[in-house]
C-alpha cells in the first residue's frame, strides 16, 4: 500500500494547479454517485516539447444505472481555443496546458469534469507491459497500414494481442481509416486495459501492479479513490453500445483538416453519455 500511495502521490503533483481549479466538484461520494473522468492521451512530435492531445475520452461511472459510459470527441473537432482563435480540440493541450483541455471539453459537451487523469504515451507501452500485454476487440480491420518511420501495420478484425508497442500503434495509426474508427479502437483499449487491471490473476499484484499503472500517469484522483476508481470498474457494466462517439462533418478549412461538429446529433450523444435518454 505504501507503494501505491507514494505512486499516487507523484501522479498528484504533475497535475497542474489550474488543472485542479478547473475541475468540478463532485456532486457526491465516487460510490454512490455518477463521476465524469477525462481521460488525456498526449504525444509530443518530433522536435516538440509541448504536447497535443491525441487521445480525448470521457469516461462516466454510474453506480446508480450500473454503467461505465464513453465519450470519445475527435482530435480534429472544431473549437475556439482562447488566445489561439478556431483550432483543433487538441491544440488545447499543446497552447493552453492541462487547464486548457479540461475546459475546452466543457466548451463542447457542456458535461462537468470531476477528474482527469494524463497518459503520455512515451510511457504508455511500458504500462501495457507491466500488465502482461492486453488483449482487444477490434471493431475494424486495419491491413498494412502506414504508420510511422516507413513502418506498416495490421490488426485483424476480432481479438488482437497486444503488447506494448503494439498497443501504442493500435491506439495511434490514423492512416487507412478515420478519427472516427480510431476512436473506437481507442474505446475498445481503453476498456480491454481497464478489465486487465482488475482481473484476477493480477490480485496477488494489485499494489505493486497498480503502482507501476500509476507511475504512467498524471492524475488528481488520490489513493482512496484511485481504489474506489478500481472497484466500480470490476463492478459496473461497460456494454458496447455505450461506447459513444461525437460525431461530425469532416471539412478542409484553410488548408486544415478538422471535425465540423453537429450539434442536433452532438445533444443526442452527450444526453445518451450522461444517462438522460
Amino acid at each position: 500500500m505504501f507503494v501505491l500511495n507514494r505512486a499516487v502521490g507523484e501522479a498528484n503533483d504533475r497535475i497542474t494547479p489550474g488543472a485542479y481549479a478547473s475541475l468540478d466538484e463532485p456532486p457526491g461520494g465516487m460510490l454512490g454517485t455518477p463521476t465524469n473522468t477525462l481521460i488525456i492521451g498526449a504525444d509530443a512530435r518530433s522536435g516538440e516539447t509541448r504536447s497535443r492531445a491525441d487521445t480525448i475520452l470521457l469516461m462516466r461511472t454510474d453506480p446508480e444505472a450500473g454503467e461505465i459510459r464513453y465519450l470519445s470527441i475527435p482530435r480534429d473537432f472544431r473549437v475556439e481555443v482562447p488566445g489561439q482563435g478556431e483550432q483543433k480540440i487538441n491544440s488545447a493541450f499543446f497552447f493552453l496546458g492541462q487547464q486548457g483541455m479540461i475546459n475546452a471539453v466543457k466548451r463542447v459537451t457542456g458535461v462537468p469534469v470531476n477528474h482527469v487523469i494524463v497518459v503520455k504515451f512515451n510511457g504508455f507501452g511500458r504500462l501495457v507491459d507491466e500488465l502482461g500485454g492486453v488483449t482487444v476487440d477490434n471493431p475494424t480491420d486495419l491491413i498494412d497500414c502506414y504508420y510511422e518511420g516507413g513502418e506498416t501495420v495490421t490488426f485483424r478484425k476480432g481479438d488482437v494481442e497486444l503488447d506494448g508497442d503494439r498497443a501504442l500503434a493500435f491506439a495511434r495509426v490514423r492512416k487507412c481509416d478515420d478519427d472516427f474508427a480510431r476512436q473506437a479502437r481507442q474505446q475498445a483499449l481503453v476498456s480491454s486495459l481497464k478489465d486487465r487491471v482488475i482481473a484476477p490473476a493480477s490480485l496477488p499484484f494489485a499494489s505493486w501492479r497498480g503502482a507501476a499503472v500509476v507511475d504512467a500517469l498524471n492524475t488528481d484522483i488520490g489513493t482512496i479513490d484511485m481504489l474506489k476508481f478500481a472497484w466500480l470498474q470490476a463492478r459496473l457494466d461497460a456494454n458496447p453500445d455505450d461506447r459513444i462517439l461525437l460525431s461530425g462533418s469532416p471539412q478542409l478549412i484553410g488548408g486544415q483538416a478538422f471535425v465540423i461538429g453537429n450539434p442536433d446529433a452532438n445533444e443526442r450523444e452527450i444526453a445518451q453519455f450522461m444517462g438522460e435518454t
